[in-house]
């Protein structure tokens, strides 16, 4: 286990690593409240990230996967995952968050995290989604939905990431976009990368209001950018 206190900040930023990579949000999911993870991680580890970003720990698998960053989209009133996730897995999760609603999204795709990225006031939805999923989708995570490619890419989940106090997105987003992303979001929004040059930014960034979790190969203009962005 590694893990680095920021320079930036408090402890509300963290560098950390997830089963020796970087790459954070493929292994993780977070909203306001929840931080699903999968199991086999140290439990101080587990406790210490969850305790970053203010949130309850739920450790399961998704599909059976421990990447469960590509699978889920969540806020904190609702959660999409795909039609492949198992019951058990679901239990595991409403055994923390009762109230939490589920939308088990009934199209071919199965990465629900890759395609969207939403906050507690929009979801950014990937072309790739059928309108009549859109709106079921909204209604589940009880936000507005706006359809849109993002840098001339659709899976626009690992491209874009949002918290209730800002957002990260593609370094090729237009000006346009960003600007439709904001009015939707209701946050800034600033184009970034992370882990030294990674495009996918929610690959590995875990963050919402409360505070960070930032792949440790992050570099300090990245660090500087994505805490002014995310407003911690």
């Amino acid at each position: 286990m590694r893990l680095l206190p920021s320079r930036v900040q408090s402890s509300s930023v963290l560098f950390v690593d997830v089963f020796g990579t970087p790459h954070i949000g493929l292994f993780a999911v977070n909203s306001e409240r929840l931080l699903i993870l999968p199991p086999g991680l140290p439990p101080k580890k587990v406790e210490l990230m969850a305790s970053i970003l203010g949130s309850d720990a739920v450790q399961t698998y998704i599909s059976g996967s421990i990447l469960i960053g590509p699978f889920i989209c969540i806020n904190s009133k609702g959660a999409v995952l795909p039609k492949i996730v198992l019951d058990e897995e679901i239990s595991q999760i409403k055994a923390v968050a009762s109230d939490l609603n589920i939308y088990i999204y009934r199209g071919r795709e199965t990465a629900m995290g890759n395609l969207m990225s939403a906050n507690d006031h929009c979801v950014v939805a990937s072309p790739e989604i059928q309108a009549s999923e859109v709106r079921a989708i909204a209604d589940t995570l009880g936000v507005e939905a706006v359809s849109m490619s993002i840098a001339g890419r659709r899976h626009v989940g690992s491209l874009c990431l949002l918290t209730n106090r800002g957002g990260l997105v593609h370094v090729e987003a237009t000006e346009e976009e960003v600007k439709t992303i904001e009015e939707y979001s209701r946050v800034r929004v600033l184009r970034a990368t992370v882990n030294n040059g990674n495009l996918f930014v929610k690959s590995g960034v875990l963050a919402n209001s409360k505070g960070a979790l930032i792949g440790k190969r992050t570099v300090g203009p990245e660090l500087m950018t994505i805490s002014t962005a995310l407003g911690l």
